[in-house]
């Protein structure tokens, strides 16, 4: 072979073996798993979903139509009406809590509200911080607050849907009232304390017992009125400012 000919040849080759080893460290690096950095001015997007390693759901930030429908004991539950704001879901994928926020109005009448809320394992919210308001025809319901619920021990939301589901499927329309009713007393939550404004535009703090009985209340009234008050077993009040 011509030497000058040979040259071209061996040339070629390395230049060859060269631009393979390039473009092979390329596309080792472009799947390898090294941390990557995208970097934006502005993102819009109807829904985030974050996932574990396991791809079940941590967190979710979406508008209100394509809202999680929650998540519970490995499954998700039917698909329903749910406010936009975020979602959480704890290492077991089952939804632990969220902030949620809406406007509604309709024909005149507006719902306007913000739940930040935590929940009880394996069951609904235990603890929110809520801002809810009603307007209709120049009146207001309002109530803004702290609350703290509990649940019966050794309940779960699961257990109780099914035996809701259960219950509204009696045909005789008294039956089915009582024992939802029953299946709410014994299995649904109680309120323990209140801080905050209530519906009857009175402010202060309210505490009940495990029945969710009312206890004590240290409040101002709608009128402006200091009360202090405390409730007997029985429910007999006590004033402890009473007027002179």
């Amino acid at each position: 072979m011509d030497k000058s000919l040979e040259k071209k040849v061996n040339f070629l080759m390395a230049y060859a073996f060269v631009t393979t080893l390039i473009l092979a460290a390329f596309i080792f690096m472009s799947f390898s798993p090294a941390r990557k950095l995208l970097q934006l001015e502005e993102l819009e997007l109807k829904k985030i979903t974050i996932v574990g390693e396991d791809h079940k759901p941590r967190m979710v930030l979406s508008n209100e139509t394509r809202q999680h429908p929650g998540r519970m004991d490995g499954k998700e539950l039917s698909p329903r009406e749910r406010p936009a704001g975020i979602l959480f879901f704890n290492d077991a994928g089952d939804e632990c809590g969220g902030l949620v926020y809406q406007v509604k109005d309709n024909a005149g009448k507006i719902i306007s509200g913000m739940s930040f809320t935590m929940d009880n394992y394996r069951d609904d919210q235990v603890i929110q911080i809520v801002n809810d308001e009603y307007y209709d025809n120049g009146q207001s319901n309002i109530e803004r607050g702290l609350k703290i619920n509990q649940y019966p021990a050794g309940t779960t939301m699961t257990s109780r849907n099914r035996k809701i589901a259960e219950a509204s499927s009696i045909a005789d329309e008294s039956e089915r009232n009582a024992r939802l009713n029953a299946l709410w007393e014994a299995e649904g939550p109680v309120n323990r304390l209140f801080i905050g404004r209530t519906r009857g535009n009175s402010a202060g703090l309210f505490l009940a017992g495990p029945d969710g009985k009312p206890k004590m209340m240290i409040y101002v009234d709608e009128k402006g009125d200091p009360k202090i008050q405390t409730f007997t077993n029985d429910g007999e009040v006590r004033d402890l400012l009473q007027a002179k």
